[in-house]
């Protein structure tokens, strides 16, 4: 596209897009794995040419939500680590203040035109609030106009308040809870197990999600190809529960462990009571540790695993359409740790990966059901507590028009598209 022009007012031009991409590549964090099997981005006349050194679904990757932005390559990395942006889209960011507020004015020079000016924000300020009740009354209030994540409950007790819509859209989001294989005693399968048949997988549905998430059956959400519908789902059963924890050398359980969740999230909050009350039935003292972003993150990577977490939780959906990042980001093994909480390892289940990755971009059945396979053994060995697959709900104010929750770009509001 000619005429696009960064924040900065620079013009991009075919050769700093392909350099933009190049650079995530070779930064190698994050969702740059979407780009494994692209050898080479070169820019020719107004197009972009990417050689490839596998077949790939080119135009999946390059809508992914994360990982193939384009931004100005020739500022200095720190820059960009400063918490600062230089992209071309139609809001630039204004100011920043980490865990408090980010202000977004409008990119004058956005390619898209500001042609309706009646339907556009010149301004949109974006808030974090961690606690789930003052959310609630600033939305009621009028004070804000859309919260990305309120419980369900509290969804439930405003959603027929005047001025108050809500989106109930189905989603690909999957929670899981990850249990540390590094660590005594959830280095023993049997234990891992046992936790597993501890789970009320119906409470966590009735009471935490009231309806709006069903259970989750593997790694895989229903939705996704690579989910395997056949493949063994846990319920609660405990006296199940009582046998493995006894055949994994723990007949009186007698063991503590810590569960940390995200601060503000009661979902997470009341998850964590559930299975506290559940796991005390066999004698197993469950700490509940809420924690900030990145304290929770820290603890994850510690030199020691036993000094990480017993469990924590993570909500995952994809980058785009395919499950490589379920798979592999999550139960693929890692010599640094990136997003497998479980810190799980199984040369199986790796090759297994590595086979649907590669043939992903030629046979979608086949890669579906290697996924599978390496699901079942996943599942058998335990190293998550797989949870529930949710409904994406959304409130906002009613006078705000043009909203959509798009659940493969999730958590983001267009801001270009809404108005009141």
């Amino acid at each position: 596209r000619e005429g696009v022009k960064f924040h900065s007012g620079k013009m991009l031009t075919p050769d700093m897009a392909a350099r933009s991409l190049k650079r995530t590549i070779e930064i190698g964090k994050g969702a740059a794995y979407i780009w494994d099997g692209v050898e080479d981005i070169i820019a020719d006349g107004n197009e972009l040419v990417f050689k490839l050194s596998r077949p790939l679904p080119l135009l999946q990757i390059v809508s992914a939500s994360y990982g193939a932005y384009i931004y100005d390559p020739d500022i200095e990395r720190d820059w960009y680590y400063e918490a600062k942006a230089d992209g071309t889209g139609p809001y630039k960011m204004m100011s920043y203040q980490k865990d408090s507020e980010m202000i977004l004015e409008k990119h004058t020079d956005y390619w898209g035109g500001w042609e309706s000016e009646d339907r556009h924000f010149d301004v949109a300020v974006i808030k974090t609030i961690a606690e789930s009740s003052i959310r609630r009354q600033l939305i009621l209030n009028g004070e804000v106009d859309f919260i990305q994540q309120l419980s369900v409950e509290d969804i439930e007790a405003i959603k027929d308040e005047p001025g108050i819509s809500v989106s109930n859209v189905v989603s690909f989001q999957q929670l899981n809870a990850f249990l540390n294989t590094q660590k005594e005693p959830l280095n023993n399968k049997y234990i891992r197990q046992a936790l597993s048949y501890m789970t009320p997988y119906q409470d966590i549905l009735d009471h935490v999600m009231m309806g709006n998430a069903t259970q989750a059956r593997g790694v895989i959400p229903p939705n996704l190809w690579g989910h395997g519908e056949n493949l063994l789902q846990y319920t609660y059963d405990l006296e199940k529960a009582k046998e493995l924890l006894a055949k994994g050398g723990y007949p009186d359980g007698g063991f503590k462990l810590l569960y940390t969740y995200t601060s503000g999230d009661t979902n997470l909050q009341k998850v964590g009571e559930l299975l506290k009350d559940s796991f005390a039935k066999v004698n197993i003292d469950l700490e509940l540790r809420a924690m900030t972003t990145d304290a929770k993150y820290n603890l994850t990577k510690a030199q020691d695993p036993n000094e990480r977490q017993d469990i924590t939780l993570l909500y995952w959906w994809p980058d785009n359409l395919d499950p490589v990042g379920y798979m592999d980001s999550q139960f693929h093994s890692e010599e640094e740790v990136g997003f497998n909480f479980a810190y799980y390892s199984n040369p199986e289940v790796d090759r297994l990966i590595d086979e649907a990755i590669e043939l992903s971009g030629i046979s979608i059945e086949e890669a579906s059901q290697k996924y599978i396979e390496a699901q079942e053994i996943i599942v058998e060995e335990a190293p998550a507590l797989f949870l529930y697959c949710e409904n994406y709900i959304r409130p906002y104010r009613s006078d705000i028009k043009g909203y959509i929750d798009n659940p493969i770009y999730p958590n983001v509001v267009y801001f270009y598209d809404v108005y009141r």
